[in-house]
């Protein structure tokens, strides 16, 4: 449990560390495209339908670097089940990650009053 905890919280440290930038060393994707394959291919039960995250999987928005985000689709690190090529090609990974970045960011929370 522990080792999950950690695995968790590492996948989210990364999340939020990222930049923009690493949506610029994507391949071309769909956003629309994209929101489809997230909600057929069920990424959606773990993460919420706009990326928000659940105790069943991490938040996905911001969105961390392509190779980061398909690196732990391939092989991820934590009890999320593998989307190997063969489920999910190179290019619908690419149409997620695009809907992804498309989704607004999380307001700052020194910005929402309930939180002061």
């Amino acid at each position: 449990m522990i080792k999950f905890a950690l695995s968790a919280a590492l996948v989210v440290v990364a999340t939020f560390s990222s930049t923009l930038a690493g949506a610029q060393d994507a391949p071309r994707g769909n956003a629309q495209t994209g929101r489809q394959l997230f909600e057929s291919k069920g990424c959606y039960s773990c993460h919420g339908y706009v990326g928000q995250g659940s105790r069943e999987g991490p938040r996905l928005v911001p969105t961390t670097a392509f190779a980061a985000f398909v690196a732990q689709l391939r092989e991820p690190r934590t009890i999320m089940p593998p989307y190997k090529e063969a489920l999910v090609s190179d290019q619908q990974a690419a149409d997620i990650f695009a809907y992804l970045a498309s989704l607004p960011k999380p307001p700052d929370p020194k910005s929402v009053k309930l939180l002061q």
